[in-house]
């Protein structure tokens, strides 16, 4: 898995949202409030006709209709939601947005609950290999998190947590739609829980959507103009500039073990390089100026 790969999946908006959250008090009393969630579809209750005050009701040490509304809905203090409405994956807003507060709140109880898990698979990820590998590890994660917790994973239709849907989308490179990750998802998840599959049955059934789309050319070039522009520009911060090295560390690599499998898809004269070894798979390598 390229370094660039996992740089992008541990700044996603959602990475972000919890991060600047974790610290803080409001952080606590959503943790209170998803714990309710859990429990209540724990004990069969229908994610689609929970009321606010079913949650409330639920809520250790206490609850309130001023805090469920702080915690929850269009209107509630950082939402999930809102994060990606404002940030650079806008079309993901779509995955989170709900008529109802109460369902809103059970998809970022979803998030909740499944980041320990997305912590193990990102810890894992330089194992990986490439993407396709990567994303089956996603999906083995999320299969494990939904037979750990079936009624929350089974909620709103088999909605997969919205982080989930994210990371594929970062992983397959931007080429697969926030829906078209959603669906597929959401499939997974429906067939291990409803159909019986086990895991590789589910990874069998979905194999053909994991391969990685042809052609990514297109999307090469605005990754050669953002590193070029980033090593030049003398104000960049020195972390950025490390992860510019860890990527170019990991062109060398395929020039020493494969020299003859790199495709340069775009170079010019003092400015960067891509290469393709295989779909899907970039390096980048700065040309001598002439």
């Amino acid at each position: 898995m390229s370094s660039y790969v996992v740089h992008e999946l541990g700044r996603t908006v959602a990475v972000r949202w919890r991060r600047d959250l974790a610290p803080t008090q409001h952080w606590t009393t959503k943790v209170n409030y998803y714990r309710a969630v859990e429990e209540l579809l724990a004990g069969g209750a229908d994610a689609g006709r929970l009321s606010w005050s079913d949650v409330v009701a639920a809520v250790q040490p206490q609850g309130s209709r001023t805090t469920f509304f702080a915690v929850a809905g269009p209107h509630a203090k950082k939402p999930l939601a809102g994060a990606y409405r404002a940030g650079s994956r806008r079309e993901l807003a779509r995955c989170a947005d709900r008529a109802g507060a109460p369902e809103m709140l059970v998809d970022e109880t979803k998030v909740w609950s499944y980041w320990p898990h997305r912590d193990g698979w990102m810890d894992e990820l330089f194992r990986a290999g490439e993407a396709t590998a990567a994303v089956e590890c996603l999906l083995r994660v999320l299969l494990d998190w939904a037979v750990r917790e079936p009624a929350l994973a089974a909620a709103l239709d088999h909605a997969p947590p919205v982080c989930a849907v994210e990371d594929l989308v970062v992983l397959r490179g931007g080429y697969t739609p926030a829906d078209a990750a959603a669906r597929l998802l959401r499939e997974a998840i429906r067939l291990r829980l409803v159909d019986g599959h086990g895991t590789e049955g589910v990874l069998h059934q979905l194999r053909h959507e994991l391969r990685p789309d042809p052609d990514p050319t297109p999307g090469n070039r605005p990754l050669a103009r953002a590193l070029d522009q980033l090593m030049r520009n003398s104000r960049t911060p020195s972390d950025q500039r490390r992860q510019a090295v860890a990527m170019l560390r990991d062109a060398l690599t395929v020039l020493e073990s494969e020299p003859d499998a790199l495709t340069v898809l775009e170079s010019e004269p003092g400015a960067l390089t891509v290469l393709e070894s295989e779909p899907g798979a970039l390096t980048v390598l700065e040309s001598e100026p002439e």
